[in-house]
């Protein structure tokens, strides 16, 4: 008769365990012995278990049957010793022999745990290929065990590569007698010899930091080599018009690709990953995952790519229901998601959006999928657009990544906001736009145009023979004034010449028979001779308004206003214009 588990007591198999003040219920070892004991009968169909006695074949074949319904050997084990147990403390005797059975099962599950191991890692660091170096190998498998971008491997492995090519390295053996100073002297040659920029220097820097510390398992040091002192360049920033103008000149699913580029802020890379699911029209956002370091963001819908992006996934739904067919439906899955939802692959929303023509397979795992589009596809269409627009700017994809950034900032958004939609961990990346931002309340007038405003406009001739203010001699030999500089305000707009009854002087009043004005002719003697201007000083200086502090104009107030009066003495004198038989140069313009 098969003992009520209700009624089991402590001497003849102990009844299920009170849960813990945790509250876990979870039997241990001796309390699963009768239970499998139980199950034992069962299977064998034995109507008094209680005096039953099963030998090792019994268990055996009870074994096989867990094995064939797909029992693992770490389970198996577990039957095995619940027997034993119950063997031993309900029984109390020593037969079956179950421990050889016992022992058996412990290698199985070793060997299983191996395997699993095994498979597991390849399923995700995918085949390596048994050709490379050693190191080679073991750079490829580390970084995909911690899931670094397939790029990030592509360019550490070239930069191994060449640093083994240059030291005639050969295996991970050889890298025994390798130190700092030899990785000092590779990044000194790409500074000095190969000209690098700083960016390319850092990059072999860490690919052989990451080598030596995740893969050698040795500490590299410290490296001082010579920095590239290549500068960084500022963001290229495209204009609305350009913007305009370069979206004239692309079609189909490449002016959808640039519109997000622009409108979203994305990198190239992360507008061709986006997948069906990120695109939500409910919340007109857009989800990116797996960004650059792994980040995700979510970024703003525009309203402009809403039908286009649903055209597009009507006919990538064509597609997929096409491959669906044939058999063929497959994509590309991060991480351990094939193996956690084994059918995700085949389902619609985890397919590219920008899906490619053609299958291409993985080359970590060897599988075909159907993958999204290769960025040089879009960049060869933008550089058509290019040329076709007459753009002079150098453009890439990132060029509308930057123009988003910096068009966001001119128009008033906040740079912490900024910071979110680009995905920046530090602000003082974003803090690199303001640097091309050209700001409307903030006007910066270059002092060749304040020149040229304050002379106003003037054609190349009447600029050489314009003359501010002359002296005439008799002979009609022109001396050019050296208080020139004076008629101007201390801004630099010209001052109008005035008379001495605050009239203006007439255009092309000229100054005949300079000497005939007794006036003029010392006025002319004091300035022109040696001393005169600090004569004129003196006699400023001296005058009330300049020590009360009133006439702020200084020297060139003193001397336009003596000049202003020897020209209303002039214009007395004046009584024809000059004209060029009488050997004067003629004046031309407002007399200053």
């Amino acid at each position: 008769m098969i003992p009520n588990r209700s009624s089991r007591t402590d001497s003849g198999g102990s009844s299920p365990p009170a849960p813990s003040r945790h509250g876990s219920a979870k039997p241990s070892g001796d309390d699963w012995g009768p239970i499998w004991f139980e199950k034992l009968a069962q299977f064998h169909r034995v109507q008094q278990p209680a005096i039953w006695d099963f030998d090792e074949q019994h268990v055996i074949d009870f074994l096989r049957a867990r094995l064939r319904s797909g029992a693992p050997a770490w389970k198996r084990l577990r039957i095995v010793e619940g027997l034993i147990s119950y063997r031993n403390r309900v029984r109390k005797s020593s037969t079956p022999r179950l421990e050889p059975i016992r022992q058996k099962l412990q290698e199985l599950v070793i060997r299983e745990r191996f395997r699993d191991d095994t498979q597991a890692i390849e399923e995700v660091a995918g085949t390596i290929d048994p050709n490379e170096p050693d190191v080679i190998g073991q750079l490829r498998r580390t970084m995909r065990l911690q899931r670094k971008q397939y790029n990030t491997e592509k360019a550490y492995v070239k930069w191994v590569r060449r640093f083994m090519r240059e030291r005639c390295l050969k295996a991970a053996a050889d890298f025994s007698e390798i130190g700092p100073t030899d990785v000092e002297a590779f990044l000194t040659d790409l500074a000095v010899d190969g000209n690098v920029s700083p960016s390319t220097q850092d990059q072999a820097f860490y690919a052989l930091l990451f080598l030596f510390e995740h893969v050698l398992k040795r500490d590299l040091g410290s490296v001082n080599a010579i920095r590239s002192g290549k500068p960084k360049r500022i963001p290229s920033v495209l204009s609305e018009p350009e913007v305009t103008a370069l979206l004239g000149h692309l079609s189909g699913v490449h002016l959808l690709i640039a519109q997000l580029l622009y409108g979203c802020g994305l990198r190239i890379g992360e507008c061709l990953r986006l997948r069906v699911k990120d695109i939500r029209f409910d919340l007109m956002r857009i989800e990116i995952h797996d960004s650059k370091g792994g980040k995700s963001r979510l970024v703003p819908l525009p309203v402009q790519a809403v039908e286009p992006l649903r055209r597009l996934v009507k006919s990538r739904r064509v597609l997929h229901e096409k491959d669906l067919e044939r058999g063929e439906a497959s994509v590309w899955l991060p991480h351990a998601l094939s193996r956690k939802f084994p059918s995700a692959h085949r389902e619609f929303k985890w397919q590219f959006l920008f899906a490619s023509a053609k299958y291409a397979r993985d080359p970590r795992s060897g599988k075909s999928h159907r993958h999204h589009l290769h960025w040089s596809t879009f960049a060869e269409h933008l550089r058509l657009a290019v040329r076709s627009a007459g753009t002079q700017t150098h453009v890439t994809a990132h060029t509308f990544r930057h123009s988003f950034a910096t068009h966001l900032l001119a128009a008033g958004t906040d740079i912490r906001t900024i910071q979110e939609l680009m995905g920046h961990s530090d602000i003082a990346t974003t803090m690199i736009y303001t640097h091309v931002l050209s700001r409307k309340d903030i006007k910066v007038v270059s002092p060749l145009d304040r020149l040229n405003s304050a002379q106003g406009p003037a054609s190349p001739q009447i600029a050489e023979r314009t003359i501010e203010t002359e002296f005439c001699t008799p002979s009609g030999s022109a001396m050019p004034s050296p208080l020139r500089s004076a008629t101007r305000s201390p801004s630099g707009s010209p001052t109008p010449m005035r008379a001495s009854g605050d009239e203006p002087v007439r255009s092309g009043a000229m100054m005949t028979h300079a000497t005939s004005s007794p006036h003029l002719s010392s006025l002319t003697d004091k300035v022109c001779q040696p001393g005169g201007i600090g004569e004129l000083t003196r006699d400023h200086h001296e005058s009330p308004s300049a020590k009360t502090g009133h006439d702020r104009g200084g020297l060139c107030l003193a001397v336009k206003r003596l000049i202003a009066g020897a020209m209303g003495s002039l214009r007395k004198i004046c009584s024809r214009p000059a004209t060029a038989s009488d050997g004067l140069t003629p004046g031309i313009g407002v007399m200053r």
